[in-house]
């Protein structure tokens, strides 16, 4: 149910996540009109990053999820909050600019380069 048909209204921080993922106008078109939409109207919105036929769905999940398990655990952590921090539009400090090469020191990213350069599959370990 649209929350407007409750008489709920979307949190700050919620909001702010819609407007960050669609942009304004689109964001108040949702929570103005409440109405529910198909896939591809999601897409286009950008409320989802791909649709996959419904016999597909699954499969498709598990190749995704396995994708990014095969990648490095301590990348993928750093880059989910690099994503969240970013979203705060403030200026970063030098600190948190210098996290980024974090990375080097660690035992993943040797095996990334050892795998690279052997040409195969990188075993990482999320230290």
């Amino acid at each position: 149910v649209p929350i407007n048909r409750i008489g709920i209204v979307m949190a700050y921080p919620e909001m702010a996540a819609l407007i960050g993922l669609v942009g304004r106008a689109v964001a108040l078109e949702i929570l103005f009109e409440g109405r529910v939409f198909d896939a591809a109207e999601a897409l286009a919105k950008g409320l989802v990053n791909r649709v996959v036929p419904d016999a597909r769905v699954f499969e498709d999940a598990a190749i995704a999820a396995r994708r990014i398990a095969e990648g490095a655990p301590l990348v993928n952590r750093w880059h989910k909050k690099f994503a969240r921090r970013l979203a705060e539009r403030r200026p970063l400090s030098p600190a948190e600019e210098a996290e980024g090469f974090a990375t080097f020191g660690t035992e993943d990213y040797r095996e990334g380069v050892r795998a690279f350069l052997a040409k195969d599959k990188p075993r990482f370990t999320g230290r």
